[in-house]
């Protein structure tokens, strides 16, 4: 999987335009990338190409998407990205049974054992602020890692696929980055504008956002780093926590020097020089210039992270009632799937719509809402995932989909299989994942990708599930756990006392929602 990652990112940078992967090393040499054939052997033995050998998988044909896309990208044949992965390799391994990755050495997510055939106890994802001081230490710790460790199976393209073998056509143009920095250019590669010339971006196209792929997206994109940060840890069972921001409030509570930084007193839109975060460096910042100068973001460092520039007054994060009043909705999504979808479950929750399905062009909720009122390096969709609040935050947004999918148990039916935009029909390889995996792969619970959510998010009155109290006896004990419920968050409330205000001040006219 970690190979496979990475070789997606190198085909990706070496298109210039809409170029979305990361490809494995073994993969990309002069001989491999003019062959379009990304099938490595397993081991040492050049003949066990995939597995084969041990009956692990075979190199074979890509399967693409062929039905219809709707949405406002109009164009065809201009973007790399069109037919994933295709533009740059047209033959991979496919594995068997419970095996995965780019050379069939792993298994996929939620099975383990030598043959992949041992279901695998579900790593439980706990809400940030009730770690002990040790599994957050592990966390924070792990991360910093991810940040600093080169990947060992991937690299990126610092050139687009014409100039990928250089200008003399035997020197593959790539480069290392790291853990973290993949996690972070892959967000960016797939929102990523479509390169049509020196200055002529076309900005009409996300593969992450602003259609059904949102929730699937985001969901592999998590599992991906989960899984390196396991293996950085050397803890099998390390889960990443979630933030609950459905707070209210105007302020962040994981915005402390003991989390994700305070603010730098010196200058309120950096990170506290306490922070270890305040160290870090941001990548694929400047997309403007990548669009004028028809190149891609190569992995360095283009300053640090920040949050809140402008003030902006009667801001506050989501509440739970908005949780709640999405989590009513019944329909996964809906016609013409894109932002402007009414009684759409993934709309609510992406935020281009009220957060009980009605459609108001006004409103920004939930997830797009947090990203802005965090602001400065979360509030551009392509840099957002520098800052490390992203991963927090967007494991709660998963946490919020999965209670979702338990309340409804969809059918893959509710998927659309066409006439979603680009990249986001269920049978549609999301970029830049590689090997391929379609969104009709992640469309189920976690539990059977590994991990789960020690949550609980309140049913909302007249929600999809209706308790009767038919005695006396039964309305006394909802009574007393609803005591008990209250009693717990006051509690949590006097231990959230006293952390540094992070969002009060500035905040940039930019929002999450808006082209670059």
């Amino acid at each position: 999987m970690k190979k496979a990652l990475g070789l997606g990112f190198l085909c990706v940078l070496l298109w210039s335009e809409s170029a979305v992967a990361q490809f494995p090393r073994a993969c990309c040499t002069v001989q491999g990338i003019l062959s379009k054939q990304c099938c490595p052997p397993l081991g040492s033995d050049p003949a066990n190409v995939c597995g084969v050998l041990s009956g692990r998988g075979s190199c074979v044909t890509v399967q693409v998407d062929e039905k219809p896309w709707g949405g406002p990208y109009s164009l065809r044949n201009v973007d790399d990205r069109e037919r994933w992965p295709t533009k740059f390799f047209n033959q991979t391994c496919r594995c068997n049974g419970n095996f995965s990755g780019f050379d069939c050495g792993q298994c996929k997510f939620g099975w383990i054992g030598p043959n992949c055939d041992q279901r695998k106890t579900p790593v439980v994802r706990k809400n940030i602020h009730d770690l002990t001081p040790e599994e957050l230490q592990e966390f924070l710790d792990v991360l910093d890692l991810a940040k600093t460790s080169i990947h060992p199976d991937y690299v990126i393209a610092t050139e687009h696929w014409l100039g990928l073998l250089g200008p003399n056509g035997n020197e593959p143009q790539i480069t290392n980055i790291s853990v973290y920095d993949l996690f972070v250019w892959q967000h960016y590669y797939s929102v990523r504008d479509t390169l049509l010339g020196p200055g002529r971006p076309f900005k009409a196209i996300d593969f992450s956002h602003k259609g059904p792929a949102f929730i699937t997206w985001h969901r592999y994109h998590l599992l991906t780093l989960e899984r390196e940060l396991q293996r950085l840890s050397g803890n099998p069972n390390f889960a990443i926590p979630y933030w609950n921001f459905a707070t209210g409030q105007n302020e962040c509570d994981v915005c402390t020097d003991s989390m994700f930084g305070g603010r730098d007193p010196e200058n309120p839109s950096l990170i506290s020089s306490q922070s270890r975060f305040s160290r870090w460096g941001v990548i694929c910042n400047s997309l403007d210039d990548y669009n004028r100068l028809v190149t891609l973001c190569n992995g360095t460092n283009e300053g640090f992270i920040q949050r809140g520039m402008i003030e902006r007054a009667n801001m506050s994060l989501p509440t739970m009632t908005d949780v709640r009043s999405c989590l009513g909705i019944r329909d996964f999504d809906s016609p013409p799937y894109y932002t402007n979808s009414s009684s759409s479950f993934r709309n609510a929750l992406e935020g281009y719509e009220k957060p009980d399905g009605q459609l108001d062009d006004s409103v920004t909720n939930l997830h797009n809402l947090v990203h802005d009122v965090l602001n400065g390096t979360s509030s551009m969709s392509h840099s957002a995932a520098n800052d490390p609040i992203f991963v927090v935050l967007h494991a709660f947004t998963d946490a919020i989909f999965d209670e979702w999918m338990k309340r409804f148990a969809p059918s893959n039916a509710t998927f659309p299989d066409e006439m979603a935009p680009i990249g986001h029909n269920r049978d549609f390889n999301m970029v830049p994942f590689f090997p391929a995996i379609t969104n009709e792969d992640i469309y189920i619970p976690s539990e059977q990708l590994g991990y789960s959510y020690a949550v609980v998010l309140d049913e909302a009155d007249g929600g999809p599930s209706v308790f009767v109290l038919g005695s006396t006896l039964g309305g006394i004990f909802i009574g007393l756990l609803v005591l008990l419920l209250i009693f717990v968050l006051w509690l949590r409330q006097r231990r959230n006392r006293g952390f540094e205000p992070l969002i009060k001040a500035d905040f940039s006219t930019r929002k999450y929602t808006e082209e670059a």
